[in-house]
């Protein structure tokens, strides 16, 4: 009986999940924003205990993952300024 009412649990988290509103892009945005800040905190914590990769290695992963932070806090900021106008466009 308890496997029966686990799966019918697990079930419906899974259809709740499912059924909810798709993120927005400023959902993603900030998801990937969190996501690559994590990665960079990641690798320079293994570069510095010496667990992973060497310093140039460290250093080359760091400044490519730190130029995709900033293309995506880009476009936070043109769809921020998107709506924006958006909103300026329907108050006129």
């Amino acid at each position: 009986m308890k496997k029966v009412t686990l799966s019918i649990a697990a079930l419906a988290i899974a259809i709740s999940g499912f059924c909810s509103e798709p993120p927005t892009k400023k959902d993603l945005i900030k998801e990937i924003q969190f996501t690559t800040e994590d990665i960079i905190e990641w690798i320079r914590e293994d570069q510095y205990n010496g667990r992973m990769m060497t310093k140039e290695l460290a250093d080359i992963y760091v400044k490519n993952l730190l130029n995709i932070l900033s293309k995506v806090e880009d476009l936070g900021f043109e769809e921020k300024h998107e709506i924006n106008n958006n909103q300026t466009v329907s108050n006129e």
